[in-house]
């Protein structure tokens, strides 16, 4: 799965937070993930069984963040009016985290997750190309990836998805 420029939007009108993001899966099973910062120069790597890295240096493994510290990954769209969610679900989360970003390229989002940058990530509706890669790369560091509703993703359809260090906001998103 490729996407060549994650973050068109970005590409366009700013020419930062844009990646080329790349996962190699083999029966269903992510072997290989690839997110490469072109702007910064960052490449976000993994191979499933040896771990991932940020250029040449190992990323650390996750660790658990309670939700009052935790800097998460959400476009401002889902706690608003919408048709995908009840703005209530994911607004009492908002109001109780440390801060939130959207940068506008879902596949930097969860490299960010990746490293320790951002402590979750979360949106309503992801296509495969755009998590494929960054799936290998969390899953790597210990990080959970699942569905909004805690379903496995799959790499054939699209779902919301939360890429989490550890299991932090499954606690918050109970009524979902």
């Amino acid at each position: 799965m490729i996407d060549p420029i994650d973050g068109t939007m970005n590409f366009v009108h700013q020419q930062r937070n844009f990646a080329i993001s790349i996962g190699i899966y083999e029966d269903g099973i992510g072997q290989l993930g690839y997110i490469y910062d072109v702007v910064h120069d960052e490449l976000y790597h993994a191979r499933k069984g040896f771990g991932a890295f940020l250029n040449d240096q190992r990323l650390s493994p996750l660790s658990e963040v309670e939700i009052e510290d935790a800097v998460i990954g959400v476009n401002a769209l889902w706690v608003t009016d919408n048709h995908r969610i009840n703005r209530h679900v994911l607004g009492p989360l908002v109001q109780n985290v440390r801060g939130t970003r959207s940068y506008g390229s879902a596949a930097m989002e969860i490299a960010y997750v990746a490293s320790g940058r951002l402590d979750s990530y979360i949106t309503m509706r992801l296509s495969p190309w755009d998590f494929a890669g960054g799936k290998v790369i969390v899953e790597e560091v210990g990080g959970v990836v699942t569905s909004l509703t805690g379903e496995p993703l799959t790499i054939t359809s699209k779902s919301s998805v939360l890429f989490q260090n550890q299991v932090f906001i499954k606690r918050s998103l109970r009524n979902i």
